[in-house]
């Protein structure tokens, strides 16, 4: 086989997002409207991603053997007969790798114009080198020249593979919105001329099973009833509120005389009111107080976000906070805060403690960008429904007792 000279990564990457454009335009339209966004666009990203090549330079070994090699492959300066083959040493490297084995290949979009002939096995890519002059400097010299080469070759092609992974969540995004902003065009057109609507005959009635490759993959599930839209609080006006929260546990902790011996009802009243001002008038939307802790934004009859102010008392409290927040949901897409007032000596254990708490809780989806310190965020779905989403933060602020 030679080495990155069979084709293109390009055309390789091109290929493989139309393949995932297909299987979002394939998906049935209820079922797209319907299924946790977050969850599938991570089976999306997961499905297609590609897996980068390592080679394990440090395991490089080498066996010899001896064969009969034809005339034609000496050098000039042996006197052989055409046609013969004569006994020579031959001593092969073993180079491992993990990997797509498939990208050995392919040539990456920054290449030098090389290549050469290898074996390629399972996890392995291999090499002989012929001795001719029973000289180990000269052996030396022609392996290292294609240990160069590979080498070289394959760090263009690992930087390729990289930005390709780096790129995928944002255009498998693109992908998903457009698609269900296409569905949502043609339901609202279908209402409008005012004719009962019959389901189309060619509508698959469940999701099409999605190749094994090298690992199974699991792809969320969701129901095929029709879609109805349903409110969400902008994702701007969730981080505008989110910077008010963590402006406002910044000022309580530069003021622990102030703040120190205060209950979790009394510092919830802190934050609603610094929250009111700002967005009432705006939004048409009121911060309510429901309950003991809990601040929420509510349309209609239901809530659209809730925040959740809870003393710090182990992952066990925390969890209970999270469903205490996820409780009060309904919305697909539904935004949710935990604010907790940490009362220990120190901050930083806590802190260390977030991450793998929230991930131990059965609703847990995934880490998402964090913002400042003490403020992480995470996707979650709610306690009873897993294709709704739900955007959590977590604000920590140190309130130690004085």
């Amino acid at each position: 086989m030679r080495i990155f000279a069979e084709s293109e990564f390009r055309a390789a990457a091109q290929g493989q997002l139309a393949r995932m454009q297909r299987e979002v335009d394939a998906e049935p339209k209820n079922r797209l409207l319907n299924v946790n966004e977050t969850e599938y666009l991570e089976y999306l990203v997961e499905e297609y991603r590609i897996e980068p090549m390592v080679f394990d330079w440090d395991g490089m070994n080498l066996t010899d053997r001896e064969d009969m090699i034809p005339a034609e492959r000496f050098p000039m300066y042996f006197n052989v007969y055409a046609g013969k083959r004569y006994p020579k040493q031959v001593v092969t490297y073993h180079l491992p790798f993990t990997g797509e084995a498939d990208l050995l290949k392919m040539s990456p979009s920054t290449h030098l114009m090389w290549s050469a002939e290898v074996q390629v096995s399972r996890g392995e890519v291999s090499f002989d080198i012929i001795n001719w002059s029973d000289k180990a400097e000269d052996m030396t010299r022609e392996a290292q020249g294609l240990i160069n080469g590979i080498r070289s070759q394959s760090d263009y092609l690992a930087a390729d593979v990289a930005e390709f992974n780096r790129s995928l969540p944002a255009v498998c995004q693109q992908a998903v919105s457009a698609r269900k902003k296409q569905h949502l065009q043609q339901s609202n057109l279908l209402e409008s001329l005012g004719v009962a609507v019959r389901r189309s005959d060619r509508t698959p009635e469940t999701f099409a099973v999605p190749s094994v490759r090298r690992k199974v993959i699991v792809k969320p599930t969701a129901p095929d009833k029709a879609f109805a839209p349903e409110p969400t609080l902008d994702a701007t006006l969730y981080t505008d509120i989110l910077k008010l929260c963590r402006g406002t546990g910044i000022e309580m902790e530069r003021h622990p005389s102030i703040y120190a011996d205060k209950d979790e009802e009394t510092l919830r009243d802190h934050f609603i009111m610094v929250l009111s001002p700002h967005f009432d008038s705006v939004t048409g939307e009121t911060f309510n107080r429901s309950g003991k802790t809990d601040i929420l934004v509510r349309h209609e009859s239901s809530n659209v976000f809730v925040a959740e102010c809870k003393f710090w008392s182990g992952a066990k409290g925390f969890h209970e906070a999270i469903d205490q927040a996820l409780g009060y949901l309904t919305w697909r897409d539904s935004k949710a805060a935990v604010i907790l007032f940490v009362r220990n000596k120190s901050l930083g254990p806590v802190l260390d403690q977030i991450e793998p708490a929230a991930a131990s809780h059965p609703c847990y989806v995934s880490t998402a960008a964090g913002g400042d310190e003490g403020w992480f965020n995470f996707n979650f779905h709610l306690l009873k429904d897993s294709t709704r989403g739900v955007s959590l933060a977590i604000l920590c602020f140190h309130l130690p007792p004085m």
